[in-house]
């Protein structure tokens, strides 16, 4: 009994975090990054930052006037950085070099254990 209740919360819990992360990836400021990222790298920079600082020169109290956080009536480097995507899992693609290379060496590992049972059989 005590195992199928901590099944069902944990099942729960599993279905909550999903689903925030869900919002948030759908969310005002994942669609505000989307709007501004045209190159889709993960990164506001260049002329997309160009883009955004006009776009709030033009409305000073639209969607932007939050990330103004000094209240200066400019959107800084470090204002326009903290309009980011939220966090979620890393896409095959987006994996740093050190998570592959950490993962070949797993595999590595599982390959030579699996030969070493081979040989013992």
């Amino acid at each position: 009994m005590k195992l199928a209740s901590l099944l069902v919360i944990g099942v729960a819990l599993l279905f909550a975090s999903s689903t925030a992360l869900a919002d948030k990836a759908n969310g005002p400021k994942a669609k505000l990054f989307a709007k501004y990222d045209k190159n889709k790298n993960g990164v506001i920079d260049g002329e997309e930052k160009d883009a955004l600082r006009k776009d709030f020169a033009a409305e000073p109290e639209g969607e932007l006037k939050r990330f103004d956080t000094n209240k200066n009536g400019k959107l800084g480097d470090d204002e326009i950085a903290a309009i980011k995507p939220p966090a979620g899992k890393k896409k095959a693609s987006e994996k740093s070099a050190k998570d592959k290379e950490t993962a070949q060496k797993t595999d590595n590992a599982k390959t030579e254990k699996s030969k070493e049972a081979d040989k013992s059989e």
